[in-house]
């Protein structure tokens, strides 16, 4: 029995791609270069270069998605995914029988690794496991994962980034991994603040996400609260200049500006 990890990036997102594409490029056809026999010939004309700018544009976006499908693929050990999970993984400093929470599990990869790594640790990864979003990813796909992969002590369960429901310094460790830039309903880096909320006196944290202006604002701005919570040390480290990725690999897989918050409570 093998595990499943499925992929990062849903197949969703490649079909929704394709069709797209198709679309304009059906209308190009139909109403530019055929016309349907009475649009004049200027309009036509005109109609062929904007569906022909929808078709290249909708097509460009779908070619790069399918890169990034390829480098997702959690199912290869080669891939682009699996150098992140295995470089925060690696980030993950814990004392002996250690309790651990990964925030946005999904199919439970990080989760597992770090199981591997500390076979005495107890890992509880929670996920809201959304199918539409993320089709064939949930509990039972994760707990299947950990029995193939012959790993104990690990739980998942339902949670969401937003409001964690495990009471102050109850974990020795939180991780996550390209997570908190997916937060919906609230400011980014005050999920990240309840998250810490959960770590006790000497725990550690390793937060792993795409952290640019866009979705995060200024970054000192982002390490003074974080400071300021309570936590005793911080840094924000970049990925994606050979740490895990090379700067063409995350350019290659939109995963540019990837950047680890790590320290210690």
């Amino acid at each position: 029995m093998k595990p499943d990890y499925k992929n990062w990036l849903p197949e969703t997102v490649l079909h929704t791609g394709i069709k797209r594409t198709a679309i304009p490029l059906i209308l190009g056809l139909v109403f530019g270069v055929f016309g349907l026999g009475i649009l004049p010939t200027p309009i036509r004309l005109v109609l062929i270069f904007v569906f022909s700018m929808a078709t290249f544009w909708f097509g460009y976006k779908t070619y790069c998605w399918y890169g990034a499908y390829q480098d997702f693929d959690l199912n290869n050990p080669r891939s682009i995914a699996w150098k992140v999970i295995s470089g925060v993984a690696g980030k993950v400093d814990l004392p002996p029988r250690a309790k651990v929470l990964d925030i946005g599990t999904g199919s439970g990869a990080l989760a597992l690794a770090i199981a591997r790594r500390h076979p005495d640790a107890m890992i509880i990864g929670t996920d809201p496991w959304d199918q539409k979003v993320t089709p064939g990813i949930d509990q039972k796909l994760c707990q299947s994962n950990a029995r193939a992969e012959g790993v104990k002590h690990t739980v998942f369960m339902y949670g969401i980034a937003q409001k964690i429901e495990f009471p102050d310094e109850t974990f020795d460790a939180v991780v996550s991994n390209y997570v908190y830039h997916h937060v919906q309903g609230m400011d980014r880096v005050d999920a990240i603040l309840e998250a810490l909320r959960t770590v006790k006196k000497g725990g550690v944290f390793v937060i792993h996400d795409i952290m640019t202006r866009g979705f995060y604002g200024d970054k000192n701005i982002l390490l003074k609260r974080v400071l300021e919570s309570g936590v005793r040390e911080a840094e924000l480290i970049p990925t994606d200049d050979g740490a895990f990725l090379t700067p063409a690999e995350a350019e290659k897989s939109m995963l540019k500006g990837s950047c680890l918050l790590i320290g210690r409570k």
